[in-house]
């Protein structure tokens, strides 16, 4: 077994039965990720298009917070900014030259040095995603690769039609892109799975792998208070089970 998934704790789960199945693979800090689909890219040498579902926006660039702390130890002066981004610069483009998405090994060496919410931009770069779709409940933009989508308040937790059509978001958008779902258990601030409907069915049906992340401190931070039962196991279980329900059965022969 790979150290990275003795460290990370990542699970892979199968889903679904016959022509219709497919893996889920879970995390327990975001950032990982990034090595799962990494290794569907590695299989498919084609770039997918992400659709993720998370309460924070998870793109801040890549080794963001690494090559911040580390340009302010190094420049002369802390509080000149234009020296401290063009140290922290010099930093992220090092360490995105070290890493080759052919090379399994040179990204998982430098996944230390990343936080949970620079796997996308990161991914982005090494050409392991073409575009991402961001369904989050704190911005909307559209940049010249990726989109975000806000989800309003009412919806936090939803992943029904209304949610879906509410933020803008359509599968229309998707053309016949190779998709891969990732999803944040802390959009979950309750326990909502009986939402799904038709479009969230149709994007666990289209999508070539699942990723989810288990972000427990923040699970934990943004569940209701009414819901200190919820558990950040019986929320995995529970999506987990979610997208076996939406996944076709094969019929007996």
């Amino acid at each position: 077994m790979n150290q990275w998934i003795k460290n990370e704790h990542v699970r892979f789960a199968s889903l679904g039965q016959g022509s219709g199945s497919k893996t889920a693979c879970v995390v327990d800090n975001h950032q990982y990720s990034l090595l799962c689909w990494l290794k569907w890219f590695e299989r498919t040498k084609t770039p997918a298009v992400l659709v993720s579902i998370d309460f924070h926006p998870d793109t801040d660039p890549a080794f963001w917070l690494y090559s911040y702390q580390k340009a302010l130890a190094k420049v002369t002066d802390p509080l000149d900014e234009e020296a401290v981004m063009a140290e922290q610069q010099r930093v992220q483009t090092k360490l995105l030259a070290q890493m080759d998405a052919c090379d399994f090994e040179s990204v998982a060496a430098q996944m230390p040095k990343m936080n949970n919410d620079e796997q996308i931009n990161t991914a982005m770069d090494l050409g392991i995603l073409s575009d991402y779709h961001m369904i989050n409940c704190m911005a909307a933009h559209h940049y010249a690769s990726g989109t975000h989508y806000l989800v309003p308040e009412a919806h936090f937790g939803d992943l029904s039609d209304q949610m879906f059509q509410a933020c803008g978001f359509d599968l229309s958008i998707l053309k016949d892109a190779p998709i891969i779902l990732d999803i944040d258990l802390d959009y979950f601030p309750k326990p909502s799975f009986d939402t799904a409907g038709g479009i969230f069915k149709q994007l666990v049906r289209r999508s070539e792998m699942v990723t989810m992340a288990r972000s427990e401190s923040y699970f934990h931070y943004l569940k209701n208070e009414q819901e200190r039962t919820f558990t950040i196991d019986q929320c995995e279980h529970a999506c987990l089970a979610l997208l076996n329900r939406c996944l076709p059965m094969d019929e007996p022969g």
